[in-house]
């Protein structure tokens, strides 16, 4: 159930209780944080890219379609690095079974990214000797544009840190028992599941229970069937709310 376009899951994903019926599975990718301050910020920063690929234009060119190049070439830049940051997405993967909530989320290195940034490196480096034509005081941008642009492309290609600061992998279960409450998050199509764990490293080693709760990412299609589903899973005193959830992440 739910398996419309299906992530290609990681090699050493193995589901504990796949020898179980799933009553739904499905994977997705979603913004696992606070959308509304990273729209914020890309707002901001939309608008602060614009002004800079403008002024930057007018600065270095003097016809107008030298303009329109440079101030569009600069734009594409900016906002390529600003998206990057601001709509980041990771994997998720659930299986749920009667004996419980199954998940894994992991996030590969992107291989399409060094491949990007030499072509962008290759493309911005010709306008830019368009533009030093045109204006001397373009050459600054040519060496500091597609410059770095390669160094990060090198950095990238040759640095098994990176790679390693980019990938991750973590599954989990769940049974239902362990489920204390349940809250419904319309507009993101998020539904919290709250639990207790004991950590052991809390309290300077003393260690405590911990209250948290485990998101379950959804695509709206599937999203008032999953609740039913999960709902009729849990015992029927378990509290059920809809409002705001706060993701920290």
């Amino acid at each position: 159930m739910f398996t419309r376009k299906p992530l290609t899951l990681p090699p050493q994903l193995q589901w504990q209780y796949q020898d179980e019926p799933a009553l739904a599975e499905w994977s997705l990718k979603a913004r696992p944080y606070n959308t509304d301050i990273a729209n914020g910020i890309f707002l901001i920063f939309l608008v602060i890219c614009a002004v800079v690929s403008v002024w930057t234009g007018e600065d270095v060119a003097e016809s107008l379609g030298y303009q329109l190049l440079w101030g569009g070439a600069m734009f594409v830049i900016l906002m390529s690095a600003v998206v990057s940051m601001t709509h980041q997405k990771t994997k998720f993967a659930y299986r749920l079974t009667a004996s419980g909530l199954e998940f894994c989320e992991w996030k590969a290195f992107p291989e399409w990214l060094p491949t990007l940034l030499k072509w962008l490196a290759v493309i911005t480096g010709v306008v830019m000797l368009m533009l030093v034509m045109v204006h001397p005081a373009a050459l600054i941008g040519a060496i500091a544009g597609p410059g770095l642009i390669g160094l990060m492309y090198l950095r990238m290609g040759t640095s098994s840190q990176f790679r390693k600061m980019h990938e991750q992998f973590h599954q989990g279960f769940h049974p239902w028992s362990d489920y204390t409450k349940m809250i419904v998050f319309r507009r993101r199509s998020i539904i919290g599941l709250d639990f207790t764990y004991f950590n052991p490293q809390a309290d300077e080693g003393k260690g405590r229970m911990i209250d948290t709760d485990r998101l379950i990412y959804c695509r709206k299609s599937h999203y008032n069937e999953l609740i039913k589903i999960i709902r009729a899973q849990l015992p029927d005193s378990t509290p059920y709310e809809e409002a705001y959830i706060q993701i920290y992440a």
